[in-house]
């Protein structure tokens, strides 16, 4: 028997309220509306769902929407604006078998929720059975062979499956009487401590020619890693063909590795607070350029609109990849690992507008590995009309 279904018949009490009630399309949002979001723990996942978010709050402006989530993400959703209540769990709360889940259970049915949201792309047995529980009429989810009942709208890939899984939430906006006008993908970070994050930034690095430059050496979202020796090998060609500071950017949990790649850094801003995962993507906002693999960070900047290369390897399929940004490239590499120094000078150039031309004389490559001359032909600017 798999997850779903036995978890559902051992909790059948805690199911019927959401099993039971009924809602229309579109119609099931209005002022008076209580949401209930549940994380998955995938911070891409949160990122993906904002613009649903900002386009209820936009037309709802009174509907009152909470958070199911985890501590780690915590301090990003309290400060956003869009979050009126956020309750933490804790792993052990989702285990089927220990009494704290269903704890878990009676404490969201008493929330009188309208609907109720599954920020995941994938089935989640457990978060799906907690919107089930929660006794919303409309519960957003994943689809899957199981969905239902705990899902009862789902949100399907499209034929081609070469969408962007940050897109497709989009396709819900009309069903809930949002238009897409109202879909802003870009995250609400509070002003004040923008501003703020801007003036360290300033502080350290007061020469406004050059770049900020974040890279992030972390883990993709399919399990590849660049090496360290080829990411330094990349940030080193960057350092000596733009005017730039390089500053490594990643979750908090990898904070270990993100030192032992410092550490082999020259010139790195010192004293730009990075304890936290506020602190982190408040300095990712006012980076000039961003280079990662396909992380959650990268994704991050993506719906942040800054300049982003992306670094993906051959297992990060279509769907990872962003269409119809003219601020992002995506650059394969090779089988081992590695991406061509001057498709990479060419994409920055691209993402920036420009921008690294301006402020820096472009050197050739000096790549030993490569015998290319440099190419100093004007770099032709894209032709896709959307951000």
């Amino acid at each position: 028997m798999s997850e779903h279904r036995l978890i559902t018949s051992m909790m059948r009490p805690f199911f019927r309220k959401g099993k039971e009630a009924s809602f229309t399309l579109p119609g099931a949002l209005n002022e008076s509306s209580k949401i209930l979001c549940i994380d998955s723990g995938e911070l891409s996942e949160v990122v993906f769902h904002i613009p649903l978010l900002k386009a209820i709050r936009k037309n709802y402006p009174a509907a009152r929407i909470d958070f199911l989530l985890p501590e780690k993400h915590q301090a990003l959703m309290v400060p956003s604006g869009l979050v009126k209540q956020c309750m933490v769990y804790k792993d052990s709360q989702l285990n089927p078998w220990m009494p704290a889940f269903s704890s878990l259970l009676r404490q969201l049915g008493k929330g009188k929720y309208d609907m109720a949201v599954v920020m995941s792309r994938q089935a989640s047995p457990r978060l799906e059975l907690a919107a089930l529980a929660s006794g919303a009429r409309l519960r957003l989810g994943p689809s899957h062979e199981e969905s239902w009942p705990a899902i009862n709208f789902e949100i399907r890939p499209p034929s081609s499956s070469s969408q962007y899984y940050g897109d497709r939430i989009f396709s819900a906006g009309p069903f809930l009487g949002l238009p897409n006008r109202d879909m802003n993908s870009r995250w609400p970070l509070p002003m004040e401590l923008v501003r703020q994050m801007a003036q360290q930034v300033h502080f350290h690095k007061p020469n406004p020619d050059q770049m900020l430059i974040g890279v992030e050496p972390g883990i993709s979202k399919t399990g590849h890693r660049m090496k360290l020796e080829d990411i330094h090998f990349l940030v080193r060609q960057l350092s000596t063909q733009f005017i730039c500071r390089v500053v490594p950017l990643g979750k908090p949990s990898e904070a270990d590795f993100l030192q032992k790649f410092e550490t082999k850094l020259a010139d790195v801003p010192l004293g730009l607070p990075r304890e936290s995962l506020l602190d982190m993507i408040l300095l990712l906002s006012q980076c000039d350029l961003f280079i990662a693999g396909n992380t959650d960070f990268f994704h991050f900047s993506v719906a942040l609109g800054l300049p982003t290369v992306g670094l993906f390897s051959a297992k990060d399929d279509q769907s990872w990849i962003p269409k119809n940004r003219k601020r992002v490239r995506v650059l394969q590499l090779d089988k081992a690992g590695r991406v061509d120094l001057e498709t990479l000078m060419e994409a920055v150039e691209t993402v920036t507008e420009g921008r690294s031309t301006k402020v820096a004389q472009i050197i050739g490559p000096s790549d030993p590995r490569t015998t290319d001359t440099p190419d100093n032909s004007d770099n032709s600017e894209t032709t896709n009309p959307h951000d």
